[in-house]
Order: structure tokens, then C-alpha cells, then sequence
């Protein structure tokens, strides 16, 4: 007699399993690793900001030097009754403007400032292609809410150590520029409030606009009476400022 074949039970093969599991394993390893990624691209790739350093702080200027502020809202220093205005277009991170300052404003302000023959009003001009420009005039102009005197020492102290902070990145410069009010004296807390509020850069950007719309070739320039002064034959700074002084004179009648 034959032997009956063997009767059994059908097996189904665990290789489908298997390969879905490995899928579900393979998913949840990619998806562990696009948030680490996502988290480190956010967190992780930051660099620790650049430390703030302290500022050279020059001499303040003489008590006898009359300060005020333009009913527009510009700083200026002088006889508010002077016989002649000479407006001082400039941005803070303007190397130009800081060589101005740093080497030939106080001659400027020996023969012309403190005679009482001319009241010098600051406009700020910030140009495009510096990133910090803008923010610099924000700083110096909330220096200058806590005093006139403390707008001009802040201006000088840009201008002085510009070399500092002009490559700095800006977060690091915010910073920066607190930590020079601290070093100068001024209450720090209602600085960095005057430094964030939209008002005090939309002030800075009102006047950048007014200063482009003069058609200026670059910074520093001046106007003497309400005229730019022509400064096209100029070779350097020290050239625009023989200029300004040529023309202050004949506005003089000299």
C-alpha cells in the first residue's frame, strides 16, 4: 500500500516581515538625523560672538564749546546764532570721515567753532556698503538723549576706535556699542532700550535719505550756508577741508 502523502500546514515565509521591519528601522534612524541636523544647522554651527573690548576714550571738549540740537532733530556744536552753519554729512564707519575727526576736526574747531564764527551741525549719512553704519548712528543719537555732551564724546569715541568694530559682525557690534555707553558712563539699561526702539533707527534712515537726495559724491562732505561744497577737485580729506575753510572764509566776507 502506498503511503499517503504527508498532509501539512502551509508556512508563510517571514522574509516580508523581515524587510518591513528593517524599512520601519531605517525610517525612524534617517528621521533621528534630520533633527540633529536640523538642531545643530540652528544651535550647533553658532560661534561664540566676538568679546567686546574696551574703547580709547579721548579728552571731552571744552566746556566753552556751545552744544545743541537742530529743531530736526541734529546735534550741533556752537553759537546756535553763528554767522555762518556748516552741515558735516558723515557715516560713522566711513574711513574718510573718521581720518575728518580723528586728525582735522579740532584745528576745525579752534579757528572756527570756538571763535564763535560757526556752528557745525552733524547729519548722518550712513552708506549702504557698510553694515554697521547705520546702527553706529542709532548708538551715537541714543548717547545723545542722555545729554548733548554725551552724543559728541559717543561720536568721538566711533570715530577713534572705528578700527575696533567695523568688521565686527552685528550682533557682536550691538554689543559693541553698549558696552562703550557703559565704559563712557551713561545708563547703560536706557541705552540698549533707545538702541532697540524702531523710532530711533527710522530717525537715522530719514536723514540718510535726506542726505542722498542732495546727490553728495561720498562722505565726509559739507554744505557752508545751505551750498554743498564742491569738493570734485579733491584728492583727499585734507583737500575737502582746505576747501570748507575757502569757503566758510569768503561766507565770512574775510
Amino acid at each position: 500500500m502506498r503511503n499517503p502523502k504527508p498532509r501539512g500546514r502551509v508556512v508563510q515565509s517571514s522574509a516580508p516581515v523581515a524587510r518591513l521591519r528593517t524599512f520601519y528601522i531605517a525610517f525612524a534612524v534617517i528621521a533621528v538625523l534630520v533633527v540633529i541636523g536640523v538642531v545643530y544647522s540652528i544651535y550647533g554651527n553658532q560661534t561664540e560672538p566676538t568679546a567686546t573690548v574696551a574703547a580709547t576714550i579721548p579728552a571731552p571738549r571744552s566746556a566753552d564749546i556751545a552744544m545743541g540740537k537742530t529743531d530736526d532733530g541734529r546735534f550741533f556744536l556752537g553759537n546756535a546764532d553763528a554767522a555762518v552753519t556748516v552741515v558735516e554729512y558723515a557715516d560713522y564707519q566711513c574711513p574718510g570721515c573718521a581720518f575728518y575727526s580723528n586728525s582735522l576736526s579740532a584745528a576745525f574747531e579752534k579757528d572756527f567753532i570756538a571763535t564763535g564764527k560757526v556752528r557745525l551741525i552733524f547729519q548722518d549719512f550712513p552708506l549702504g556698503m557698510h553694515n554697521n553704519a547705520v546702527h553706529a548712528a542709532v548708538s551715537a543719537r541714543c548717547a545723545g538723549e542722555q545729554s548733548m555732551g554725551a552724543f559728541w564724546q559717543y561720536n568721538t569715541v566711533l570715530f577713534t576706535n572705528q578700527s575696533q568694530w567695523k568688521d565686527f559682525d552685528t550682533d557682536t557690534f550691538k554689543q559693541q556699542t553698549i558696552a562703550y555707553a557703559a565704559q563712557l558712563g551713561l545708563e547703560s539699561t536706557a541705552f540698549a532700550a533707545c538702541i532697540d526702539l524702531p523710532e530711533s533707527e527710522r530717525t537715522v534712515r530719514d536723514f540718510q535719505k535726506k542726505s542722498n537726495a542732495l546727490g553728495l559724491p561720498g562722505t565726509p562732505s559739507f554744505a557752508v550756508q545751505g551750498e554743498i561744497v564742491d569738493a570734485s577737485s579733491a584728492k583727499s580729506v585734507d583737500d575737502i577741508d582746505a576747501l570748507v575753510r575757502a569757503a566758510i572764509t569768503a561766507a565770512l566776507g574775510n
